[in-house]
């Protein structure tokens, strides 16, 4: 049993969908979650940049006690996450991959689709996936430039993201794509909206449960689940903490407890 928390960081809300999963799936856990929307957007910083935010951040939760660090952020986890590992061997990391592999295993049509930021759907990262997992597949790689901002304001439901989300999945309507991966943890709050404007016959996976698993799983094996009667949630934000926490409470739909700012 270890009752400290566990460390959480996105590169602004959209790891708000991982930390809302691990909530559900470990009720008992204390969550510190950190959103560096000072530094946002993540997709235009060089590998060597983001090297250095992640590991700035993660000193940061580590400060605060936490027992794991989860990188709720795909770009994050593709440009830093084994600089992470590296960094701090004593530490356990979870990050989040595009589902290539289960949407491989799932489709009927072999066409499967990935809806990622642009950095992602260019990675070589993500081209690895494809190459191990769906070699035998058609797959349409769209980099949703735009989606992650809208998110990231909150504008999950305005005729802007309706916009953009009817530009970014036409390849994939045109397409003979049964399964659709989200790539951003931002992505997830647009997740019934896509699985709408897309149609019954399409299945659309997010990475969030998943990932929870994971944790659950890495905490079994290290014997450090909590047993928290009243968990504690602390939320941080290297931007503006009047703004997060706004979003924060429009995306989770409730009242969110106070964000500070913190500088890393």
């Amino acid at each position: 049993m270890d009752n400290r928390p566990i460390g959480l960081f996105d590169s602004g809300v959209g790891g708000l969908s991982i930390w809302r999963t691990i909530r559900k799936l470990l009720p008992d856990e204390s969550l510190d979650f950190l959103a560096d929307s000072g530094h946002v957007p993540y997709g235009e910083k060089s590998t060597a940049e983001l090297c250095d935010l992640a590991s700035r951040i993660t000193r940061f939760l580590l400060d605060g006690d936490a027992k794991l660090v989860v990188v709720a952020c795909n770009t994050a986890t593709v440009h830093a996450l084994a600089h992470l590992r590296e960094t701090f061997p004593q530490t356990p990391f979870v990050g989040v991959v595009p589902v290539v592999k289960t949407l491989s295993s799932r489709t009927r049509t072999g066409t499967i689709a990935v809806l990622s930021t642009p950095a992602t759907s260019s990675s070589e990262y993500l081209a690895g996936l494809i190459r191990e997992f769906a070699p035998d597949k058609e797959v349409v790689n769209v980099g949703c430039d735009g989606l992650e901002n809208m998110v990231e304001a909150g504008e999950v439901r305005t005729r802007a993201t309706t916009a953009l989300l009817e530009r970014h999945l036409a390849p994939v309507k045109a397409s003979r794509a049964d399964v659709v991966g989200l790539g951003c943890t931002h992505f997830p709050f647009l997740r019934h909206r896509i699985k709408n404007m897309l149609g019954p016959g399409v299945r659309v996976y997010d990475p969030s449960r998943p990932v929870a698993r994971r944790v659950r799983q890495l905490l079994e094996e290290r014997d450090e689940l909590a047993s928290n009667a009243a968990p504690r949630f602390r939320f941080y934000t290297t931007g503006d903490a009047d703004l997060v926490q706004m979003v924060a409470r429009k995306l989770l739909r409730t009242t969110a407890p106070r964000v500070k700012h913190v500088e890393i």
